[in-house]
């Protein structure tokens, strides 16, 4: 119960607990805490460290009295403490006094052991008499059971001397409204016969009690290194001293290196309250009596400070210092122990981490990619706080970082847009020309480079150039906050110059590798793409339609062109193919893609065209443009164009079909007499109902099933934006019918029962391509994928998302599971019990398509939503005045509640403009490109978002 207040200890409820035990057996104690509302089990709130609220501890006495069927339950509680297994706190105490007079003269200062609530503010004690005045604090209703229990306890003190019960009379009562409890206590010094035997095995016990406390405390320490974390060691720390000193509150400082601020650990305290004891501990400060402080040192270091934190104006009992010392001394050989395995495990990161740079760089095929699994490997294998890679731009003459690690926001940001030129960094020209590494310093470095690394808080820096053969290509760099020892750097160095070879191999082998990628699938001579890329680009468009979308191919071949090459050369031709090339470039838009499919063949994909009209009218405007003269070697040639245009209307169209369709079409155009626009006509495709079903049954067995990836793009820069990540798309590859979208056939999968087994596997593929995934900002890119009710319902949902988070070695945070805004889905059973099990996991809850269910606030009020996704009809009507208002409605109510805010169909600017006039950060949407079956197209469009951002 760490969440009530500390004023009961678990001494009193371990009496409580073991005499309904003994009278009703382990069935009595469950139902005492069933019927007392208490959650945690015997064994928990029978722990050393275990305190409960008063409120609780009355419900406890309440409840084993009825459980019992005894109204004198709590005095035979109270009487019971001194017989039997006399409980180790108690035999501490007792052990250490000579006769019933000493102890009730401790009365005062053994209470606020077991309890914060109530002291005992006067006391007065004769040979075989004490008159007791017990008060129970303000705040708290008085318990006459409460009031039993301290009677039994006290008429028992006797009998530890093998004396006779004390006799208690008691005249006021708290629970009549008296200020306080008085209890008058009388016994007789006449032994027993049996006395001896008595106070003998009460020595035996509390001698055998107490070997049983320092063993508790050895063990309690030998726990302290079970973790691998030192959060949690430094918890078990605080618990554990709980088994040497039984105190309300405890508190362990650890100070840190340099200006870092101190560990502090606190268990029974405010935060408030501890940092006032934290400062005081490290100022070594006499703090009063009621704080118990011992040093945890070692023969090799102080690590810190432990104290007992007892309530006010009471102190710690005798032998109280000497077991927390004890503790304190195996804590400081656990902190020893853990401190060396820590070293250990740093070295096997660093080896992990080597093998991990080899495995990644070798799979990288960027050079920006490169440079991120560079920067994130370095500071584990160096041992550095921060790392960089920066690439050299030969034209500029300067260094500009590419990827960085260990840095905050604000730094990252300000070190990714420096530039480090060659003019204003001598220390750069010495890499350059000398290529050895380079310690650097921020008092040291020339000015330019002195500022940057003020500003992003770097003391020490290690530069090592990035050579491959004879090209410098750049610098990798690990910094530190604070000057380095000698041995600490040349571990540094030679660490980095390894990792530093690697880095500019694989560099270099990304640049080949690019170049190679660009022209294999552009055209040579006009830098358009060539018939394979096209392909991929108008399957993809074609992939992403929409019921109503229609598609257009516009097929280009130019009229005798063989002529201009036979009459003015091939270098002739060459050029009027480029200057083609650019015509229309400058005519098509950028949504739209230009390929050169061979000779002299061009063709446009059209993508959501409104009608076959709008296509038609394209192909008219290009053999408008073509008609005009070209200005070649000095002379003017005209040529003529055959055009040929085919239509996709809906969904379900196949590349190579439509492809072909406006070849024939462009032949037609030909053959009735060229420099024309023929019409093939709108295609259709797909299978009947019952096929699909059968087909669909066994694509994810077939491996049929692809993902598509549509980034989310932040625009809240108002100069550039950046993509943060993208929404997982389910595509089926049919064998037959080519790229089959989702709504041809999940409505299938929902009829019959596959939707679940599609998503499930949805969540496993997405998990698997974002860990793949570059980071090109300073915050991992998420992966947004969309669950059906069904899906919810699943009982393999949540094992499902774990695995492939623990499989993927995925953050948590950056899956965003999609549930759709329905009045349905708010009737499942049970659903915002499942959605917050999974935000458990850390994984991140969005609503899709909000705004378009029966009751908005309902949604927001009763489910676990992290995100919300404007639907795209409140978009597309922007700049209608209703839209633009009910947008920024949602706008503000989400700012209120603190929910993140996508807008979905995004596809003009004049859209955009509005929804960062409004004050929408996140934006999906065609207008910043299409669906993709990989996350690197879409993240090598940042120049293509920042144009539409700064047109």
């Amino acid at each position: 119960m760490e969440t009530e207040p500390r004023e009961t200890a678990s001494t009193t409820i371990s009496l409580l607990l073991r005499h309904v035990r003994l009278h009703g057996g382990d069935p009595a104690v469950r139902e005492v805490l069933q019927r007392a509302g208490v959650t945690q089990d015997a064994a928990t709130l029978q722990e050393a460290s275990s305190w409960v609220s008063y409120a609780t501890r009355i419900r406890l006495f309440e409840a084993a009295t009825i459980v019992l069927d005894d109204p004198n339950t709590m005095f035979a509680v109270g009487a019971d403490a001194v017989t039997g297994d006399i409980h180790p706190v108690l035999v501490q105490l007792l052990s250490m006094l000579a006769s019933p007079s000493a102890i009730y003269r401790q009365l005062p200062r053994m209470v606020p052991k077991f309890t914060t609530t109530s002291t005992i503010d006067d006391i007065q004690v004769g040979k075989t008499t004490a008159t007791v005045r017990y008060r129970l604090h303000e705040g708290h209703v008085p318990s006459r059971l409460d009031c039993e229990y301290a009677q039994g306890l006290f008429s028992a003190v006797p009998v530890v001397f093998g004396l006779a019960p004390a006799r208690v009379d008691h005249p006021t009562c708290q629970s009549d409204g008296h200020d306080a409890c008085e209890y008058v206590l009388k016994w007789s010094v006449r032994p027993h016969w049996w006395s001896w035997r008595r106070r003998k095995r009460f020595v035996e016990d509390s001698l055998s009690v107490l070997r049983d406390r320092v063993r508790e405390v050895q063990f309690a320490a030998a726990d302290l290194v079970s973790s691998d974390h030192v959060d949690e060691v430094l918890a078990r720390i605080v618990d554990g001293a709980a088994s040497a000193v039984l105190a309300p509150g405890y508190i362990l400082v650890l100070p840190s290196d340099g200006d870092a601020a101190p560990l502090v650990r606190h268990r029974g305290l405010s935060d408030e309250r501890s940092d006032e004891l934290a400062g005081g501990m490290l100022r070594r400060e006499d703090m009063g009596p009621r704080l118990l402080a011992v040093d945890i040192a070692s023969t090799r270091k102080l690590h810190g400070f432990l104290a007992a934190v007892f309530a006010e104006g009471h102190s710690g009992m005798d032998g109280d210092r000497q077991l927390l010392e004890a503790y304190a001394g195996h804590a400081a050989a656990a902190l020893d122990l853990f401190v060396a395995l820590e070293e250990s495990r740093r070295e096997e990161a660093r080896t992990t981490a080597l093998l991990g740079l080899a495995h990644e760089l070798s799979t990288s095929d960027s050079v920006e990619a490169v440079a991120g699994i560079v920067a994130s490997a370095l500071p584990v294998i160096v041992g550095s706080h921060t790392a960089s890679v920066l690439i050299w731009d030969v034209q500029r003459g300067e260094l500009r970082p590419i990827a960085s690690e260990g840095l905050g926001a604000s730094e990252r940001e300000l070190y990714l847009n420096a530039t480090i030129r060659l003019d204003q960094t001598p220390e750069l020209m010495g890499l350059l020309t000398r290529r050895e590494w380079l310690l650097l310093t921020a008092e040291g470095a020339s000015p330019a480079l002195s500022r940057l690394l003020h500003a992003v808080g770097s003391h020490s820096v290690v530069a090592v150039p990035l050579v491959a053969g004879d090209a410098f290509m750049g610098v990798a760099t690990v910094s530190w906050g604070s000057a380095v020892e000698a041995e600490t750097l040349r571990e540094a160095v030679a660490r980095l110059e390894g990792a530093s070879h690697q880095c500019a191999t694989a560099m270099q082998k990304a640049t080949l590798l690019a170049t190679v990628r660009h022209q294999s699938q552009h055209d040579s001579l006009t830098g358009l793409p060539n018939r394979v890329l096209f392909a991929d680009e108008l399957d993809a468009a074609l992939a992403a339609c929409g019921a109503e979308t229609m598609t257009a191919i516009v097929f280009c071949d130019l009229d005798d062109f063989k002529r201009v090459n036979d009459r003015f050369g091939h270098r002739a031709g060459d050029e009027l193919l480029r200057q083609v090339a650019a015509r229309l470039r400058a005519l098509i838009g950028v949504k739209d893609t230009i390929g050169r499919l061979g000779g002299d063949e061009f063709a446009v994909v059209l993508n959501d065209v409104p009608g076959e009209e709008s296509a038609i009218d394209t192909a008219n405007r290009i053999v408008e443009s073509l008609n005009r003269a070209f200005r070649v070697d000095g002379r003017d040639l005209r040529i003529s164009a055959s055009v040929g245009v085919s239509v996709q209307a809906g969904q379900d169209g196949h590349g190579e079909r439509l492809l072909d369709a406006a070849d024939s079409a462009m032949y037609s155009a030909k053959r009735t007499g060229r420099n024309q626009v023929a019409i093939a006509g709108r295609l259709t495709s797909g299978d009947s109902h019952d096929s699909l079903v059968s087909e669909l049954s066994s694509a994810l067995e077939s491996g049929e099933m692809r993902l598509y990836f549509q980034p989310v793009v932040d625009i809240s820069d108002p100069d550039r934006g950046r993509v943060v990540g993208a929404e997982a798309l389910i595509r089926w590859e049919h064998p037959r019918l080519g790229t089959v979208v989702p709504a041809a056939f999940l409505p299938l999968a929902e009829e019959t029962g596959m939707i679940a087994d599609l998503d499930l596997w949805v969540v496993g593929a997405a998990c698997a391509a974002a860990a793949g995934w570059p980071q090109p900002g300073e915050t991992p890119l998420t992966v947004a994928v969309n669950l059906d009710a069904a899906t919810l319902l699943d009982d393999r949902l949540f094992s499902t998302v774990r695995a492939a988070l623990k499989r993927h070695a995925l953050a948590p945070e950056r899956l965003l599971l999609e549930v759709v805004e329905s009045r349905a889905l708010l009737d499942l059973p049970g659903i915002v019990e499942r959605l917050v099990g999974l935000r458990r996991l850390g994984v991140r809850i969005s609503l899709d398509d909000f705004g378009t269910g029966y009751s908005t606030l309902t949604w927001l009020s009763i489910l676990p939503v992290d995100q919300i996704k404007i639907d795209r009809s409140f978009i597309m009507n922007i700049p209608d005045e209703a839209s633009t208002s009910l947008v920024q409605g949602i706008l503000a109510l989400a700012a209120r509640l603190d929910v993140e805010v996508i807008a979905e169909g995004v596809e003009t600017m004049e859209q955009l403009d509005v929804l960062r006039a409004s004050g929408c950060g996140l934006v999906q949407g065609y207008l910043f490109g299409r669906p993709k079956p990989m996350l690197e197209p879409l993240l090598q469009c940042s120049g293509h978002i920042d144009a539409v951002l700064r047109p």
